[in-house]
């Protein structure tokens, strides 16, 4: 795959899936975005992608490996599903789907994600990031 330049747009949203996985077709865009020529922006690998490939136990190596070599993310699908640990899926989205910004400390959410103040309805984590990129690649509509 091509990498990507996550400097001019987000990786894709936080609840897309592939094959079944949350956030796989993010941590694709992402480790697309740290192979050479690529740029990461003001995203990591660290974080929900380096948990997601703990979950299922593919080490980011492999994982970046397959990226790499893959024509399609049905690729990297196939990879994902064929390596992952039994039950691995699961483990994950039960953590994602309750997973709460800053583990539940509001003061450090807002500190961190200054729109939380008063944004009740962004509870998880996936709902944050997804309103974070809209944060960072917002655009002045008035000039």
């Amino acid at each position: 795959m091509d990498p990507l330049d996550l400097s001019l747009a987000p990786p894709r949203p936080p609840r897309a899936e592939l094959a079944g996985i949350l956030f796989l077709p993010r941590s694709i865009d992402k480790v697309r975005a740290s192979l050479p020529g690529g740029n990461l922006g003001p995203y990591a690998i660290a974080g929900f992608t380096q948990t997601m490939l703990d979950a299922l136990e593919i080490p980011l190596a492999d994982f970046t490996d397959a990226v790499r070599a893959a024509a399609t993310d049905v690729d990297v699908a196939a990879f994902v599903t064929e390596r992952a640990k039994p039950g691995g899926i699961e483990v994950w989205h039960r953590y994602v789907l309750a997973r709460k910004p800053r583990g539940g400390n509001i003061a450090e959410a807002i500190e961190a994600y200054p729109f939380l103040a008063g944004r009740s309805e962004l509870g998880l984590s996936l709902d944050v990031l997804e309103e974070d990129d809209r944060s960072i690649f917002a655009r002045d509509t008035t000039t």
